[in-house]
Formats: structure tokens, sequence, C-alpha cells
């Protein structure tokens, strides 16, 4: 009969060359002790030995485990294990590969496992040199001979000690303590979501020992709590095949300021409801959150935005995949944008999502997702249909939050942007003085550079933008004023001719001309503020009775009213004053009313009632102080958005620009007059009140018609 002999060297493809990298063979080293039931592991780096030693208190082994199994190339030991597990989420065995035991040799060179069971008497020892499995071996794997022995038990109860000596990362002189202390907080520190509990105890302790036999225990990086529940926006839920159901939270200065619920029946195309079927998903969990980098400074109980960026870096980058409570790599790592969210996918408006805002986690269970499993050198999932359909899933889940983003996430000032700039531009600085201290560059240094040098050239970009619209923006007043000289020259000459021609007409057709003389006179009025703001611009200040001007500018306002028409609107004065004196631009008052106006009948005729009973109103109330209050009965304004309206650039209307209430506050404050918006609200719960306090330009006394 014919048989297969394998070759010694074909162990090392199911270590040194299947297994990746050293934290995914640490991590599965430790999913070993989890699956034997201990409540911790322990793992010593030890430089000074140049050995990693492995050691947890669980079920351990004994003699003929260690022969039948552990030494079993393919034992499917624990895939039974797991079959006979499946209505038993709390024990589901992680390892079904046998992968564990091949780790050790992407670690080091020589294994010497010791472990022994509770009730056994004696301990078993079991010696592997690596090196006769190597792919330079040419040895049958049948004639290598790895050396197992039994020993007195040292000490009571059950345990797995696992010695690997010669290791092959660790030992460089570039493996300082805190090069350690930083690969275990990126790595270890995560091997369990750090977002929950896992259905049993279970904790992960790593000492290190450097190269002069210091002992140090490496504390791991807590899950920042305090942090996560000021993230700025967040969003958790659960997938059932077919259903997602959802709750957001979006949150301004620590404080909560929207959220809700929903649930949605997903497209039938994002997988098969049925266990069997083509790419089926199954039920998953997700937990998201998102971090505005430009606003850390909204976030409390931490000593600078420096160490709220340093833990940010340690966490985000997209979210990570946990099953049944361990990771999965690499997702969620530096560089892996499983879901692109660096590709420009996820922008609405000015909104966007990008990996280094996310973090949070997938929690999948192996009973509910049976086919989404991990490739055989645990480096992702298997790119099956079921994983396709998970994918476009979770892509569907951020489209929602990119949604709920762009309707809650305040517009950039320009200020922010420039504050940006400063912070990334220091942050290089300091970044490049430590390279040219250490004269070494590390990965994350780069990274660092990368991330803060992108979002200066996003500032620039943003800033430049802007420039062009407000140059646009000026070109076109320029030539408004220009033109608005010209027509209410022309149309002086209109008049005349008109005048002239009634003359000569019958009377029976001088009331058609009459008429017409009337429109041309109104709006040769609207064309003289808009000519007289010009001429004014460039004037002092002078006295202006404020009474008298709002009425004069809602009486020219009357005709544009009429544009507005799919309901009436009603402008009514109230005044406590028949006379109040400032002193003002007249041009620049002119402007700042006419855009409270414009903005008013925008919102309230965007409401678009058929209600012939209902009617829009704007009201002024001038008040004997020197205040304004200025209100309409439309739609309101947001919470969110109460600082944000006086920004330039930033508009709800559709096609804005964003200039009308930039311009309004710009002008009060060249007065030193106050425009706010009240903490008012309407029976929509938005805000919908301004306040104009003119204290400060008031010359005159308040007059009534008695005292004219």
């Amino acid at each position: 009969m014919a048989q297969f002999r394998p070759m010694a060297r074909i162990i090392s493809h199911l270590g040194e060359r299947l297994i990746s990298s050293t934290k995914v063979a640490l991590l599965e080293l430790v999913k070993n002790s989890y699956d034997a039931k201990s409540e911790f592991v322990e793992i010593t780096i030890d430089q000074y030995k140049k050995k990693i030693v492995i050691y947890d208190e669980g079920h351990g082994m004994d003699e003929e485990t260690i022969e039948n199994h552990w030494l079993v190339v393919g034992t499917n030991n624990r895939l039974h294990n797991k079959g006979d597990l499946q209505n038993d989420e709390d024990e589901i065995p992680l390892g079904e590969k046998g992968l564990g035991r091949f780790s050790t040799m992407k670690l080091g060179n020589y294994l010497l496992l010791e472990t022994t069971t509770r009730n056994s008497i004696e301990k078993w020892n079991l010696e592997v040199d690596w090196s006769n499995f190597g792919y330079k071996s040419n040895y049958y794997l049948d004639e290598v001979e790895n050396k197992l022995y039994g020993t007195d038990k040292d000490k009571e109860g059950s345990y797995t000690r696992i010695e690997i000596s010669d290791i092959k990362e660790f030992v460089g002189e570039e493996w300082n303590k805190k090069k350690v202390e930083d690969f275990i907080s990126d790595t270890a520190a995560k091997y369990i979501n750090p977002f929950s509990e896992l259905p049993r105890k279970f904790v992960i302790k790593v000492w290190f020992i450097d190269r002069f036999n210091n002992r140090s225990f490496i504390k791991l990086g807590q899950s920042e709590n305090d942090l996560l529940n000021q993230a700025h926006h967040e969003i958790k839920g659960k997938y059932i095949p077919g259903q997602l159901s959802y709750q957001f939270i979006v949150r301004r200065n620590g404080e909560v300021v929207d959220q809700g619920q929903d649930n949605i029946v997903l497209d039938s195309k994002m997988g098969d409801k049925e266990p069997l079927g083509e790419g089926y998903v199954g039920e998953f969990k997700f937990h998201f959150y998102i971090f505005n980098r430009r606003r850390l400074k909204e976030i409390n109980g931490y000593e600078s935005i420096r160490v709220i960026r340093e833990i940010l870096d340690r966490y985000t980058g997209g979210p990570m995949i946990f099953r049944d409570g361990f990771r999965i790599f690499p997702y969620g790592d530096p560089g892996d944008d499983w879901l692109e969210l660096n590709k420009e996918k996820y922008r609405k408006g000015k909104a966007s999502i990008i990996g280094e805002q996310t973090t949070g986690f997938i929690a999948l269970n192996s009973n509910k997702s049976p086919y989404l499993v991990d490739q055989t050198n645990r480096e992702g999932l298997v790119k099956n249909k079921s994983y396709d359909n998970f994918n476009l899933i979770v892509k569907s889940i951020f489209n929602k939050l990119l949604d709920i983003v762009e309707r809650n996430e305040p517009k950039e000032t320009s200020h922010d942007i420039t504050a940006t700039a400063k912070n990334s531009a220091n942050t290089i600085e300091k970044a490049i003085m430590k390279i040219s201290q250490s004269k070494e560059i590390n990965e994350k240094d780069i990274q660092l550079i990368t991330r803060e040098s992108k979002l200066i050239h996003k500032g620039i970009k943003e800033l430049n933008r802007r420039e062009k619209a407000l140059l646009e923006t000026s070109s076109v007043g320029m030539t408004s004023m220009q033109i608005a000289h010209e027509i209410h020259n022309f149309m002086q000459k209109i008049l005349s001719n008109l005048n002239n021609l009634k003359r000569e007409l019958p009377i029976d057709f001088r009331s058609n001309i009459e008429i017409l003389e009337l429109n041309i006179k109104s709006l040769k009025t609207m064309v003289s503020q808009i000519d007289e703001q010009a001429s004014t611009l460039r004037r002092a200040k002078s006295k202006v009775n404020l009474v008298k001007e709002i009425e004069q500018i809602v009486h020219t306002s009357k005709s544009l009213i009429n544009n507005y028409n799919n309901f009436p609107i009603d402008i009514k004065i109230t005044s406590d004053v028949n006379h109040l004196d400032i002193k003002v631009n007249k041009g620049l008052l002119i402007q700042l009313f006419d855009n409270l106006l414009i903005n008013s009948l925008y919102w309230i005729n965007s409401l678009g009632t058929s209600d012939e009973t209902e009617k829009g109103l704007i009201e002024i109330k001038i008040q004997q102080d020197g205040n304004v209050i200025f209100y309409d009965n439309g739609p309101g304004i947001s919470v969110l958005d109460a600082e944000s309206i006086f920004e330039p650039f930033f508009s709800r209307k559709k096609d804005g620009k964003g200039l009308g209430l930039f311009i309004c506050r710009e002008i009060a404050a060249y007065h030193k007059i106050k425009l706010n918006l009240l903490d008012l609200k309407n029976s929509r719960e938005r805000l919908y009140c301004f306040k104009l306090d003119f204290s400060e330009v008031v010359i005159g006394g308040n007059t009534d018609d008695s005292s004219k």
C-alpha cells in the first residue's frame, strides 16, 4: 500500500510560516488558556534569559491527552467539544484547528511544556526542538522524536506552563521597556474585547524582565469608559437575519443633545435568512463610537488634548471584530481599512466618517454566525458569500451613522480650522524633534505625521474654498451695487417719460399709467436702498431714528413678501416708543434687517402649508431700553446650530451661501450691537427668537406723540 510520508518541515507551514505575526501567536496561546477554563493567563517576556513563559491554571493535560491530542496534527478534539456545547454560549471553545501549539514555533526555537491535571500525582513534561521541523530540516516527520516524561508534581491543583526559549522577538537592542509596553498596549490589551465583558472571569497578566534582570509588571490599558461616554456620536445595536435594530446618541460638550432608535428591514440581498442558505450571516451585536478630533476640547476629565489623542490613537482605526469575546486580527489595526472608511465613501455634505475617528466593536458568536469563519492563519475572516453580506450590512450601519453625523455635526468655523492646523503643526514639530533626537523613525511617528499633515492639508483646502466664495460674493456685491445705481438712474428717466406721456394721453388712459408709476416708484425705493447701502458703507455713522427706519424697511419689504406666496405672511411691528435715536451706519442697518427678514421669509415659506387659515408671521418688538426682539413662526433653529448659524458658510438652506446671518452679526459687532439667539423654544422645541441690543448706540431720549 502506498502512503503519503510528510517531511518534518511541513510543521513549519502550520506554525512559523502560517502564523503571520508575534501578536497573533501570543493570542492563540492566550485563547488556549481561556479554553482550559483558567481564570487568568500570565505571560512573562524575559530578555535576560531570552525566553517567554505562558502560565495558566486551567484543567491541564495528562499523558494520554498530550500523546493522542496535543501531538496529533489536525486533531478534532476541540471541534467535537464545540459540537457538544451548541447551546452553551459561555463555554464555546475558541480553538478548533490546533494552531495554539504551533504558535510557539513562531515565537522561539525550543519548547518546554509542563502540565498536570487536578487529580494527578505527577507532572508531564514535553520538550520540542522546533529547528527539527524548520524549512531546512531533512527529517521525515515520523523520524523526529520529542521527549515526553513524567516528574513529581511540584504544586497542588492543575496548571500548564509553556516555556519558549531562544526567542525571536523582544531581544534586540530596540526592545526597551517602553517599546515592550507599547506593544502590549497595542496588542495584548485588546486581545479581549475592551468594551464589554467575557462570559466568565479571565485576566491577562504580563511581566517583563529586561536584559539586566530587572522584573516589572506591565499594566494593560483599561477600557476608557470615561472617554467613550463622551464620544460625539455613538451607535449600538443588533443584527438578526433580515433586520437591524439600533440606538444612537449625539453629544455636545459631554451632554446628550440628541438620541433615538430605529428598526430596519434590510434588503434580502444582504444575507439569506435561512441558517443553511448561501450567504447566511447569522446574528451579531455592534457598538461604534465616533470622535471629532477637531472638537476634543469638549472632552472633560483628561490632563490635555494630547493625552486624549494618545488614547484615541490606540483605539481608533475602525471597528474591531471579536468572536466569543476574543479579537480577530487585523480588523481595527492601523492600516487595515476593511470598511474603506478612508476612501471618501462615507461623506455627506461636509460630514464624514474616517477610520481615525472611529472605534468600537462587532461581537460575533460562533454558534450564531457559523459561516463567518477564521482564515487558517488567523488573519481575518474567510472571504466567502457570508463575509460579503456581513461587510455590506456593517457598511449600511455606517451609512445610517453618517446620516446622524451629517444632521447633527456642527459646522466648523474658520477659527476651528485655524486652531486645528496650529495644533497639528505643533504635533508634527514635536514628532520631528523626537525623531531627530533619537535618530530613528518608528511606524507610530510616521502615522502621526501623516495623519496631522492630512488635517493641515484639509484645513488649507477648506479655507481656500471659503476665501474663493468670499471673493465671489464680494465681486457679486460690487457688481450689484453698480447695477443698482444704473437702474436707479434709468428708472428716474422712465418716470420722467411716463409723466410726459400722461400729459399727452386722454384722461381715460391715465389711470393705467398711474398704476405703472406706482409700481416703478416702489421698485425705485427698493433699488434706492441698495444704492444707499453702497454709498453709506463708505460714510461715517450718523443719527438714525430706529423706529422709523425699521418701519421703512418693513414697508419696502412688502413687495418682496409677494414673492413668497405659499401662504400669507404678515409683518407686525410693536414699539414701546415712537422715537429712538441711535448712531449707526444707515446702509448697514438696512442690510442687517433685510437679511433677517429674508431669512425669516425663506423658512416660513419652506413650511409650504396648504392650510389657507394659517398665516406666516414675523414680529418685531422695539423696547424702550434699546432692545429689539425679532421672531417668526417658521420651523425654528435646532439647538445644535445655535452658534453655528452666525458662522460664515454655515447654511441649512438648499444651495445656501451661509453668509446672511454671519453678515448680520458682523454688522452688529461693528456698531457694538449685540445680536444673539435667545434660549426660547417654539412648539417644535426649536429656537426661534433673535435679540438685538442697541443700548450701546442709543444717543437720544425716547419721545412719544404728545412730546413731539
